[in-house]
């Protein structure tokens, strides 16, 4: 997206001869070529701030002007070149039947206790489970049997393996609690050369015992956060409070340990998108929120991960990793230069649809529903939300972050029509002194893709 940089200022009576001069004098400096002062970003940009800080001092208008710092580009998200692998791992083994134990090609009884598993499964929180057909779930329910039992060999009801693909896919979107699973080994038993049964063993990363003493460690970050959530029926508030309190208890971090499930962030507190996106379904989960993981592409090619949630009765997209201002720093310079970063974004708190495909394409193994509420959006719950120039709306913005003592803005608007007015009547008419206590100067970014302004107070 296109960022830009700028400072307002304002110059009026006895500072404007002072501020005369020193124009000149920059100026001087510049066309010596002695160096430039530190805090400007670079030559021309500078030198751009001379020559419109000459020009409104030497007019004889009145008005507040916008002195522009710089105009940068950036990449919508993060641009690093390193790729997160969230995809799963699959071995094949092919035995020769006459080759086989016996033993092995007999089938299991899996009728015990699979009418407990079907009632449980009817949760909403399975819903990857929902969307398969019932030869697909049979699977599912096989498969889930044997990962959460750490068990050794499960014989297949089909000869397809793309059904256990498809179902081994569902499984592991519905349960993040299968965080010592990084995938299966298919086993094909053949005979002549064509396969007569499948089997599937699961790829543990630790032992039963081992994990318990993890999962035991994650409840007890879990109990500690959960002790804090809001109660009451707003589901927005509990997940916005979700949100934030993984992105403050988290660095987003390439190299963390277990970075592909939620342990990196319960323990390590550090994570990548995998990492950020399970710990929030977990939580999710927990609260008794619908929740869970989607994966897809980000800048073209970037594998991703992020959440559907529910929230009073609505689906939106969350994206907790988008969210991390360490995560934007880790790739972009141009972010760690503003004035004061902020540690958490909020554009990626309930999402439509339509919103989260300007930057992420799903490449879901299951069907997603459309979100199309907006009332649940962060900007529009918080106010920040604009789809016309509006005063009163916007005394009450800066009045409550005022009052909250935020360092910053948001003004966020609907479209690119909107965001132009804004612009307009914010800093090319300097209005936004109207809404401050004071200043007579403020430091404001514009993120012309999402169609924000940033100021400073």
């Amino acid at each position: 997206m296109k960022q830009k940089k700028g400072r307002m200022n304002l110059i009026k009576g006895s500072e404007k001869a002072a501020g005369y001069l020193a124009a000149l004098c920059l100026t001087a400096l510049c066309l010596t070529g002695c160096k430039l002062p530190g805090f400007l970003y670079d030559a021309k940009c500078w030198f751009d701030d001379i020559v419109d800080d000459v020009k409104y001092l030497l007019s004889d208008d009145e008005e507040y002007e916008p002195v522009v710092i710089a105009d940068t580009g950036r990449k919508d998200g993060n641009s690093s070149s390193d790729s997160i692998n969230i995809d799963t791992e699959v071995k094949e083994e092919v035995i020769k039947i006459e080759d086989a134990d016996p033993d092995e090609m007999q089938d299991g009884d899996q009728s015990a206790g699979d009418d407990v598993l079907k009632e449980k499964l009817k949760d909403e929180r399975y819903y990857a489970y929902h969307t398969l057909s019932d030869g697909e779930q049979t699977i599912y329910r096989m498969l889930y049997t044997s990962f959460f039992d750490f068990g050794k060999k499960v014989n297949m009801p089909t000869r397809n393996p793309e059904m256990i693909d498809k179902a081994f896919d569902c499984v592991m979107a519905d349960n993040p609690e299968l965080f010592y699973l990084k995938g299966y080994n298919l086993i094909k038993y053949e005979r002549g050369g064509v396969v007569e049964q499948l089997a599937v063993s699961g790829m543990y990363t630790m032992t039963r015992e081992d994990a318990r003493m993890h999962q035991e460690r994650a409840d007890k970050y879990v109990d500690a956060c959960l002790a804090g959530a809001p109660s009451g029926p707003d589901d927005y508030a509990k997940v916005k409070y979700l949100y934030e309190y993984i992105i403050d208890n988290t660095e987003y971090d390439l190299a963390a340990p277990n970075g592909q499930n939620y342990l990196s962030v319960f323990e390590d507190r550090r994570s990548v998108c995998q990492g950020y996106a399970t710990a929030m379904q977990y939580m999710m989960n927990r609260m008794g929120l619908f929740c869970t993981v989607v994966r897809g592409i980000t800048h073209g090619s970037e594998r991703h991960a992020w959440n559907l949630v529910k929230a009073d009765g609505d689906y939106y997209y969350v994206d907790v990793t988008w969210g991390d201002m360490s995560y934007e720093l880790s790739a972009d310079r141009d972010m760690s230069a503003l004035p004061a970063p902020p540690k958490i974004s909020y554009d990626y708190l309930c999402l439509t649809t339509e919103e989260i495909s300007k930057t992420h394409t799903i490449d879901s193994a299951f069907p997603l529903p459309q979100c199309t509420s907006m009332n649940d959006y962060y900007y529009v719950r918080e106010g920040n939300y604009f789809t016309a120039v509006n005063e009163e709306q916007l005394r009450n913005v800066f009045d409550t972050a005022y009052a909250r003592g935020d360092e910053m803005v948001t003004v966020k608007c609907s479209d690119e029509a909107v965001f132009a007015d804004m612009s307009s009547y914010l800093t090319g008419d300097s209005r936004i002194f109207d809404y401050l206590r004071g200043s007579k100067n403020v430091n404001y970014v514009t993120l012309d893709n999402l169609n924000e302004l940033i100021f400073y107070l």
